[in-house]
């Protein structure tokens, strides 16, 4: 089996993988394109071949290692005894050393995929497998529940990127990305220093950067210039991105609006259909409930809601793991994590916890997980 370079992207087991699935007959379609191994698969092949058309600038490997972690998703949730498992699991552990895979600053809310093909590769891969699935478990069991060792991480990963790339323009906004989720998460101001720092580097592609931290440049920096708690290396970084902002127009506009495709916003939401959790709900029947349930802790019903709200908390999990880019997740997350803050048992709060997590680190970058932090 022709394997991945470990420097550099070259003929690797997409051949393998597609030799595995032509003997396999194609599983009936899934409900939308989002949990279809087969289309997920071939979406990995399509990124494949472009990242060689490209050269595999740092752009095209992360758009590579998104693609992975879909289809290795799809197979853990609808295939899980196809060869092809396992050929997907090796792929996603070699691509997240290779990228520094970083749950807080990636955008794929792949993070239990990511978990579990190390895992499975720990126990059942060859030796460099194994090897590098064991560190990948180690660095991201380090980060559970600490903020300031995500932080930490987060950055090293994003200036390893950078350093790895040299100073592929992406790699630069990616790095910046990183220095404000770190420092939404941490409120550290050396994360704070260090945004000002890499966005006054004139390589930097500001006009780059998403949304929301592209409006979270430029206020920091303008709380720079007018504020206090800022050190004279601040100042003169945020006086080089004014600058740099007042000379060219594609960085002086206020907001900004992404147009999804119809055809992609399918491919992201949850049909109406689908059910999720032990007691198959959809995504309508979750508002229901997380609506009911309120009216019942209005009452004072409290701890005899544990198992309602714990049944949608299964619900919510489930929805999670098989619709990660459906851009309604981070909402029903802050309502579902706000429940089961109110119903307060041990059950519940523990639950709350995790719901927390999916939300500040593999979507922090929604308007919910901000508020979250800001309480």
């Amino acid at each position: 089996m022709m394997r991945v370079l470990r420097n550099s992207f070259t003929t690797f087991s997409v051949l393998a993988l597609a030799a595995v699935l032509s003997a396999f007959p194609p599983a009936p379609a899934a409900a939308a394109i989002e949990t279809d191994p087969n289309e997920l698969y071939q979406t990995m092949r399509r990124a494949y071949d472009q990242g060689i058309a490209k050269g595999w600038p740092f752009e095209a490997q992360l758009y590579y290692q998104s693609t992975i972690f879909d289809a290795g998703r799809a197979y853990s949730l609808f295939r899980s005894n196809d060869p092809a498992y396992t050929e997907i699991a090796e792929l996603a552990v070699e691509v997240a050393t290779q990228l520094h895979y970083d749950p807080l600053i990636n955008n794929d809310a792949a993070l239990w995929y990511v978990r579990e093909a190390a895992k499975y590769l720990e126990q059942h891969g060859d030796p460099l497998h194994q090897a590098e699935a064991r560190a990948l478990q180690q660095r991201l069991l380090e980060g559970d529940g600490d903020p300031r060792v995500l932080a930490q991480q987060a950055a090293y990963d994003a200036a390893a990127d950078v350093a790895q790339f040299r100073g592929d323009a992406d790699a630069l906004v990616m790095q910046i990305v990183a220095d404000i989720r770190c420092y939404n998460l941490t409120k550290d101001p050396v994360y704070r220093s260090l945004m000002l720092k890499h966005a006054a580097n004139a390589y930097a592609p500001l006009s780059s950067i998403p949304d929301p931290e592209y409006s979270q440049v430029f206020a920091i920096a303008q709380d720079a210039l007018s504020g206090d708690g800022f050190d004279d290396d601040d100042r003169a970084n945020a006086r080089a991105i004014a600058y740099r902002r007042a000379h060219t127009p594609e960085l002086q506009v206020i907001a900004r609006v992404s147009a999804i495709p119809h055809e992609l916003r399918l491919t992201r939401t949850a049909p109406a259909d689908e059910y999720f959790g032990s007691l198959r709900y959809s995504p309508l029947g979750v508002h229901n409930e997380l609506v009911r349930i309120g009216k019942y802790l209005d009452q004072g019903w409290s701890y005899r809601m544990e198992s309602d709200a714990l049944l949608v908390d299964s619900a919510v999990e489930d929805w999670q793991r098989q619709y990660p880019h459906d851009q309604t997740l981070p909402e029903n997350l802050l309502e579902t994590y706000r429940l089961l803050q109110r119903v307060g048992t041990q059950k519940a709060v523990a639950a709350a916890g995790r719901i927390k997590d999916i939300l500040l680190v593999q979507y922090a970058a929604s308007r919910e997980a901000l508020q979250v932090v800001a309480s």
